[in-house]
Parts: C-alpha cells; structure tokens; sequence
C-alpha cells in the first residue's frame, strides 16, 4: 500500500489524540512524514513500522518526539529505516521504545539495557561491534552477558540484521524466559545457534 508524507500530515493534524499508527509493506513516505506524526501526536503510543519502504529525507524523527519525559511511547519499531538516528534521542525514549534501529552499535546497546532491565520485547537492527571497536576485542563480553541478565522480564527478542556470531552468547541469560525469537535476518548456522536455542524452553515461535 502507498502512503504519502501528507496522508500521514493529515493524520496528525486531523487526530491530535491519536494513539497508535502501525504501518506494513507500505511506500510513498519518507523520514518527513514520520516527523509530523511524531512531533503532533503528543499522546502516540504505538509506531511501528514493519517492511515499510521509508525515504530518507535526512531527518531524524526519533528527535521530534515532544519534550523530555512526557511521551506516551510504549513500542517503537523503525529497523526498516536505513537512515542513521540520533542516539542520545533514542536512548531517552529507551525505556518505553523496545525496538531498536540497526545503526545502533553493540557497545550502544550495552547501554540501553543498562538503563532499561525492565524489557519485555527487544527488537535489535544491529547485534555487531561498531566500527572503532575490534572485531577479537573480548573485554566487554561479561558486561553484555550482565546486561542481558538484568534483562530478565524479556519474553520476544528479534532482529540481529548484522549479527556478529561471537556476541549471539550473549542472550543466554534470557533463553530461559524467552517465548518469541525472530532471527530471520540473522546469518549464523546451526553450530551456532544450538547453545543458544536449547536453552529456550519456554519458546513458542521461532523464526
């Protein structure tokens, strides 16, 4: 389905309580529409953006969402957008936004989880080191194992588009609670896979 940048206008100006907008395989819109939405619906709940092919006009909606502390967020999915978000922006609205984008590095998300051990769905883009940081580089992995296991509350973990197979360990913390796991996107064989999905009992789907 095709959705303009003033389809989504009209929406935000139309509904000013508008509370959830869920868009799936849809094209036609860019970063600037989104940005109305945001910066609009001061009550939005629910944005999610799944298999969208979203424009990148070269801002950043995730820094639209109004003032500090008064979003009604509670689920945010947009790792179907390519364009780089600003991440202090992203980790302010971390602990009622369970999605991730893929730009976001692992060293990032080491700090998101810190401050969010509350979780209960996490959506990942990114599961790799960033750029700066080497790739054999070891002396942080018992900090992303502690993390996850703050994490405890996580029932649905997805994404890991550019997973780095060292670091899929991690999880194990969160195996146990784990009903949902999506790694769709995940390039990692069975070897790898098998520490992780034996210690998943409680899981329901698996994709």
């Amino acid at each position: 389905m095709s959705v303009t940048d003033d389809d989504l206008a009209v929406v935000a100006h139309s509904f000013p309580n508008f509370k959830e907008l869920v868009l799936v395989c849809c094209d036609g819109f860019g970063t600037s529409g989104l940005v109305v939405v945001v910066s609009e619906c001061s009550y939005l709940r629910v944005l999610e953006l799944i298999e969208d092919e979203v424009t990148d006009d070269e801002v950043d909606c995730i820094s639209c969402f109004p003032g500090d502390g008064v979003t009604n967020l509670e689920s945010l999915a947009f790792d179907c957008v390519e364009s780089a978000i600003n991440f202090e922006s992203l980790e302010k609205l971390v602990a009622r936004s369970p999605r991730l984008n893929r730009h976001v590095s692992i060293s990032q998300l080491y700090r998101l989880l810190i401050r969010a051990p509350r979780l209960t769905h996490l959506g990942t883009g990114s599961f790799s080191p960033s750029e700066e940081q080497p790739q054999n580089d070891n002396s942080r992995e018992s900090d992303y194992l502690s993390a996850f296991a703050a994490c405890r509350s996580i029932v649905c973990l997805s994404g890991f588009r550019e997973i780095a197979p060292e670091y899929l360990p991690a999880i194990v913390p969160i195996c146990a609670t784990l009903t949902s796991l999506n790694l769709s996107y995940a390039n990692v064989d069975a070897e790898q896979l098998k520490p992780v999905i034996r210690l998943c009992h409680k899981l329901q789907v698996f994709w």
